[in-house]
C-alpha cells in the first residue's frame, strides 16, 4: 500500500483538476451553481452510501463513537468551503489568478501539518515546494496581468486554498481507524450539509433540470468521489509533505482538460511551467524511495 500511495493520491489530485472544466460546460448549457453543487455532492453522498450498505460495513462495528463520526462530518465541510469560496472568486478574478490562490494549499498544508504533528519538513519537501509555486505561476498563465485584481476575489481564492489544505489534512488524521469508504462517506456528508446550508436560498429558487442532475453525478465521480477515496485511503501511508506536493498536480491536470475540452489554447511557458511542477512531484518520492533503498 505504501508504494502505491504517491501514484493514487496523485490521481486523486489529477481528478480534481477535471470538474472546472466540466462546471464550465455545465454553466454554458445553463445550468446555474447551487444546484450543481447541491446535486453533485447529493450524489457522491448517495454513491458512497450505496457502496457503504453493500459492503455491510457498519459504522458500529468500526471502534468508533459519535464524537469522532461528528468530528469527520464536520471536516467533511472543507471541501464544500472550497468549491464556495473558489466559486465566488472567479466571479470577481481571471481564472489564473485564482488558480495561482488556490495552489496556495501546498504550502498551507505543510505548514499545518507541521503544526498538527511537531514535525518540520524536509528540506527536499521545503524545495518541491518553491518548485511547486514556480511552476504554478508560469502554468497559470498569470503574467502578464492586463486587468487590475480585485482584493475580495483574491480574499476568497485564498480561502480556497485555506479550506482545501484543511481537506487534505483532515483525510489524513481525521478517522483513520474507520473504514476508508465509510470515512469518505462521512465526509461526503459534512460537505453536502455545508452546500445545502450556504446555498440554500438558490437551491431552493432555481429549476432543476435533467442536465443539471447529469452533470452533478459526473462532477461528484471526479470531485468527490474517486479523489476522496484515494486519500482517505492512500494518504496516512505518505510521509509529512509528500500529499500537498502530489495535490499540486491538479492544476496541469485542469490545463490539460480544459485543451482537451474546451479547446482552450496553451502557451510555451505553460507548458513548462507544468513540467515544473511534474518534476517538483517526482523529486521527494525519488528521494524517499532512495533513502528506504538504503536502509533496507
Amino acid at each position: 500500500m505504501k508504494k502505491l500511495a504517491p501514484l493514487f493520491v496523485g490521481l486523486g489530485a489529477v481528478s480534481f483538476g477535471i470538474p472546472a472544466s466540466l462546471f464550465k460546460i455545465a454553466a454554458s448549457e445553463g445550468v446555474v451553481n447551487g444546484p450543481l453543487l447541491f446535486w453533485s455532492f447529493l450524489s457522491a453522498v448517495i454513491i458512497l452510501g450505496v457502496i457503504h450498505f453493500a459492503r455491510r460495513q457498519w459504522l458500529r462495528y468500526q471502534h468508533t463513537n459519535w464524537k469522532q463520526i461528528g468530528l469527520v462530518i464536520a471536516a467533511g465541510t472543507a471541501s464544500g468551503f472550497t468549491n464556495t469560496f473558489y466559486i465566488q472568486s472567479l466571479k470577481l478574478i481571471p481564472v489564473a489568478a485564482a488558480a495561482v490562490m488556490l495552489m496556495q494549499a501546498v504550502w498551507l498544508s505543510v505548514l499545518l501539518g507541521s503544526v498538527i504533528h511537531r514535525q518540520w519538513p524536509s528540506r527536499v519537501q521545503v524545495l518541491s515546494i518553491v518548485l511547486v509555486l514556480i511552476g504554478t505561476v508560469l502554468a497559470a498563465g498569470l503574467f502578464p496581468i492586463t486587468q487590475a485584481l480585485s482584493p475580495l476575489g483574491l480574499f476568497f481564492s485564498f480561502l480556497a486554498a485555506c479550506a482545501y489544505a484543511c481537506t487534505m489534512q483532515f483525510t489524513a488524521s481525521l478517522g483513520n481507524n474507520l473504514d476508508a469508504l465509510s470515512k469518505t462517506w462521512l465526509l461526503c456528508i459534512g460537505a453536502f450539509l455545508l452546500i445545502s446550508i450556504v446555498w440554500g436560498p438558490q437551491i431552493v429558487t432555481a429549476k432543476v433540470t435533467g442536465n443539471t442532475i447529469l452533470w452533478g453525478v459526473l462532477i461528484a465521480l471526479f470531485s468527490m468521489v474517486f479523489p476522496l477515496v484515494a486519500y482517505s485511503i492512500f494518504m496516512p501511508y505518505l510521509e509529512l509533505g509528500i500529499g500537498p506536493i502530489l495535490s499540486s498536480l491538479e492544476l496541469p491536470s485542469s490545463i490539460l482538460v480544459a485543451f482537451i475540452l474546451l479547446g482552450e489554447t496553451v502557451s510555451w511557458p505553460q507548458i513548462i511551467g507544468v513540467l515544473v511542477i511534474i518534476g517538483s512531484v517526482i523529486l521527494p518520492n525519488v528521494w524517499s524511495m532512495q533513502r528506504r533503498g538504503q536502509i533496507d
